[in-house]
């Protein structure tokens, strides 16, 4: 039975570290005290062989110090492969020039570990393109752990050419953030259909005086809509507003571009109903102001921690909204912030090690431990596990009530989509930014609110250019 200690020291507040690109935090070496000898090791060296696997954590302390608290309670646990001693090493993946980069660098010098989490569904095509990663989808304790954590509704979301080569661990459903207190002077509730945020961007000029009231000075803020070589922002405006207004459909599924162009014109000119009313200038957080400037951002949920400190009540000064639908009743599809594990397939990481990275994540994620596990890991760093039951599995019904926001979120857990399935993703987005959002931005900029200009021209341009950049039909 696993018995973890409650990780007190890894307090909500820990979580203002954690970001979408998983970019801040110590590089790989920084831990050295993972490379030391625990006495479970000490004891199992002397029973017999030990077969040492190396597990690559986000690089970030605080999932560093959850993953390093889960090795040491396993590794007491002396399971055993083959008669050998499985004893887990955890370590930071290097964070310079990405995360990414570090681990495909680790593949090609013979580095790489048995097993990381911190891997995106586009990036996993890349490394199954490569054949480097397993594929997980025959495997018996795989779908076990998929049935205890319920996650039967968003796997095919993460399937590539059918197969299954992550184990989804964490997600943001990216979605809109809203501005209570600034809807409350405009008469409105939070919008659900493109129609209820349409007629809102319509009377936003005519609202100006009662938002000026409340501090609101811009709609929308969003100053990456010009910049390509933030090309990562586009899955969570662009693909969040798509996703819901598509009913989910796919952009790219193998090798051909499947975006649907009206919903992708509709999408688009979501973004142009904000017109000059749009914050394109760098700024902080918003949100912590005693009067947030802005009537809507998209959600932060690694920010939740921050908002607290600064007694921001959720619900009084801030709410989720689900992504746009065409129809009330509609199921609101939005882009999933989500990464997982890949168990990594290389020459220099023996079968063994492949097997024992296999019986620590079984132990972490089994029908007995996966609710324990999850519930520390969102304790830990205030991201949803990707589970099924997170508002009605009892071991969350305390840290739902404390934190509203998370059962909010939580509701969109199961119709989140990942990013996608190719390893051209970073190309596609890039051009799609250069020829679509960034100069359809500069055009509406130059109209009010609720006027959006047609964005049809643009979205053909961007389906050419998606087709190059991403080698598709």
């Amino acid at each position: 039975m696993k018995k973890m200690k409650k990780l007190a020291a890894l307090s909500m507040a820990a979580a203002m570290a954690v970001s979408l690109a998983a970019c801040g935090g110590e590089s790989a070496g920084a831990s050295s005290e993972a490379s030391g000898e625990t006495a479970a090791e000490s004891t199992a060296t002397a029973s017999g062989e030990v077969i040492e696997v190396d597990f690559w954590t986000a690089p970030q302390q605080v999932q560093y110090d959850l993953w390093e608290s889960w090795a040491v309670e396993f590794n007491a646990t002396n399971t055993q492969v083959n008669g050998k001693t499985v004893q887990v090493k955890v370590q930071q993946m290097p964070e310079s020039p990405s995360s990414e980069a570090g681990i495909q660098n680790a593949i090609a010098t013979g580095t790489a570990p048995a097993v990381s989490e911190n891997v995106n569904r586009g990036f996993a095509a890349t490394l199954a393109a490569s054949g480097v990663v397993y594929d997980l989808s025959e495997e018996d304790w795989f779908n076990e752990v998929i049935e205890a954590r319920q996650m039967g509704d968003t796997m095919d979301a993460w399937a590539i050419d059918g197969k299954q080569y992550v184990l989804p661990l964490y997600v943001n459903p990216m979605t809109w953030q809203w501005n209570t207190k600034a809807l409350d002077a405009m008469g409105y509730e939070v919008p659900t259909t493109l129609a209820e945020f349409q007629e809102i961007m319509d009377n936003f000029d005519a609202k100006k005086d009662d938002l000026a009231a409340v501090g609101v000075t811009h709609s929308f803020y969003r100053p990456s809509l010009v910049r390509p070589d933030q090309y990562w922002d586009r899955w969570s405006d662009f693909m969040m507003i798509y996703d819901g207004l598509s009913g989910g459909k796919s952009i790219v599924e193998g090798d051909t571009l499947t975006m649907d162009r009206d919903a992708a014109i509709q999408a688009m000119e979501v973004i142009g109903d904000f017109g000059n009313s749009l914050q394109q200038g760098e700024l902080s957080s918003i949100w912590v102001e005693a009067q947030p400037s802005v009537l809507v951002t998209i959600n932060a949920p690694w920010e939740i921690s921050l908002y607290h400190e600064n007694n921001k009540v959720y619900g009084v000064d801030y709410e989720y909204g689900p992504a746009l639908v065409q129809n009330e009743g509609d199921t609101p599809y939005n882009y999933a912030d989500s990464k997982g594990l890949v168990f990594y397939k290389t020459d220099d990481i023996s079968e063994e090690e492949h097997l024992g990275a296999v019986e620590f994540v079984k132990w972490c994620y089994n029908a007995e431990n996966s609710a324990q596990s999850d519930l520390e890991w969102l304790e830990a760093t205030t991201m949803l596990p990707v589970r099924g039951d997170l508002n009605t599995n009892e071991a969350f019904a305390d840290i739902m009530a404390e934190y509203p926001e998370l059962a909010a979120l939580a509701e969109w857990v199961p119709c989140s989509i990942p990013g996608l399935a190719t390893d051209k993703d970073a190309d596609i987005w890039t051009a799609f930014t250069e020829v679509c959002t960034s100069p359809y931005v500069n055009e509406m900029s130059q109209q009010a609110p609720g006027n959006a200009p047609d964005a049809s021209g643009y979205i053909d341009a961007a389906i050419e250019a998606m087709k190059t950049a991403g080698e598709l039909q």
